[in-house]
């Protein structure tokens, strides 16, 4: 399944591209979001998503900055640029960057679900260039990832036991699947294959989880704001934090604090 970013200042717009994502036939995974290019950048390096959908500007940043970094890091990965402004400049810089189209506001939902499909077919196509082929002879995709050669089935189990215990240990610190894929030497879509078979989630979400329950933790037995423990657990933006810890519990922090403080004191501290 392919991974998407949208990536836009303004969250009424970012809700409404998702909204118009057709499933492409069950091939879209998860979408995620970010509001800036510093959020897209984190994002990408902590999920590394197949296809990031992106405007152009920022109030204070350029999309095509986003761009060019993205690119620079993963050639491979998918780029669909909107505008509100038919800009040649832009319109150049996202071509140099291999974007795959470039659409203007208000963006069409059949142009928007040609793009996202034109850039899965790119993807395949690259990562397997006779899975056309396959398809035809057998009606399926291609096959799960397979380990090289030097990986066995121990060495899988024992790889996702000590990053386990490197998440516990540096939960704090940076943690991204390509790092972890460096570090073990192997490829990142059969690690992430075998963490969730073996986990029953993805990487990701364990690591996201963990830091979760890790900030839950700080709350209660020690006095520190919610934006230092955010740091602490490792997310340096409190916005990104609050956006996790809303989405695993349900509540804001810090909503969450003040009721714990009254369950566990009897009143509200400052937090």
């Amino acid at each position: 399944m392919y991974d998407i970013l949208v990536v836009d200042d303004e969250r009424w717009i970012r809700k409404g591209i998702i909204k118009m994502i057709d499933g492409q036939g069950s091939l879209i995974g998860n979408i995620m979001e970010a509001d800036s290019v510093e959020a897209a950048e984190r994002l990408f390096d902590e999920c590394r998503p197949h296809i990031i959908i992106s405007d152009v500007r920022f109030p204070k940043e350029d999309g095509c900055i986003l761009c060019r970094r993205i690119y620079q890091k993963s050639p491979k990965t998918k780029i669909i640029m909107l505008s509100g402004y038919n800009d040649f400049e832009y319109v150049k810089s996202a071509l140099n960057y291999k974007a795959v189209d470039y659409l203007l506001k208000p963006v069409a939902r059949e142009a928007l679900n040609d793009a996202i499909r034109r850039s899965i077919e790119e993807i395949r196509i690259n990562e397997k260039p006779d899975i056309k082929k396959q398809e035809q002879d057998h009606g399926s995709v291609a096959k799960q990832p397979q380990p090289p050669v030097s990986v066995t089935g121990k060495n899988v189990d024992d790889i996702i036991r000590q990053v386990t215990e490197d998440i516990r240990s540096n939960y704090g610190e940076k943690i991204s699947l390509s790092g972890i894929s460096a570090k073990y030497h192997v490829s990142e879509a059969y690690f992430s294959s075998m963490f969730k078979k073996s986990m029953g989630t993805t990487l990701m979400n364990y690591l996201m989880g963990y830091r979760i329950e890790k900030a839950k933790e700080l709350m209660m037995t020690t006095d520190r704001k919610i934006v230092d423990i955010a740091v602490l657990v490792g997310y340096p933006d409190i916005h990104y934090f609050n956006k996790v810890f809303k989405k695993l519990t349900g509540e804001a922090p810090r909503d969450y604090k003040k009721k714990l403080m009254i369950e566990l004191k009897g009143g509200d501290d400052d937090l």
